[in-house]
């Protein structure tokens, strides 16, 4: 007796065609993030020093040359950034010690907290100070511009 011909399930080409359309999706959306004008180009990231000092609308809305220049300013300044980085590190410290003391002072967390919040505060006083150094040298067109993009990365991250 030969051997039945097996049935095709009906449910494959179903799941197989939908498998098939999330794949493209996937492979749609890299493909146009990749190729989005809004994309950012790798080059001009804002990373690490300045992003941490002065906030990164604020620097991507710079010129690249302008950025660049803040980024050698900001490298310039390391000694006092990284001086108040080994700050923050040992208030942190004492923080966590403060908060396994038995008994717990209150007071004393309090206390270790506006210590880190004026170290923090000195900071981002330092990036802005640089910041505004660079805005200072822009004319008056490079500033309406400036303010131009900084809004529009604004409105760019409200829509997030």
């Amino acid at each position: 007796m030969p051997e039945p011909i097996p049935r095709r399930r009906r449910w494959v080409m179903p799941v197989l065609f939908v498998s098939l359309a999330l794949n493209l999706l996937v492979v749609g959306a890299i493909v146009g993030r990749s190729f989005s004008p809004d994309r950012p180009d790798q080059r001009d990231r804002v990373a690490g020093k300045v992003r941490s000092v002065i906030g990164e609308p604020f620097v991507r809305a710079l010129e690249r040359d302008d950025r660049h220049a803040l980024l050698r300013d900001v490298r310039r300044e390391s000694k006092r950034f990284r001086e108040n980085r080994n700050s923050l590190r040992g208030r942190f410290e004492a923080f966590l010690a403060a908060l396994r003391a038995d008994p717990f002072v209150p007071e004393d967390v309090m206390r270790l907290m506006q210590d880190q919040r004026q170290v923090a505060q000195g900071r981002q006083e330092l990036g802005e100070s640089l910041l505004l150094n660079r805005l200072s040298e822009m004319d008056a067109e490079g500033r309406a511009a400036y303010a131009d993009r900084l809004e529009e990365s604004l409105k760019s991250l409200r829509r997030r």
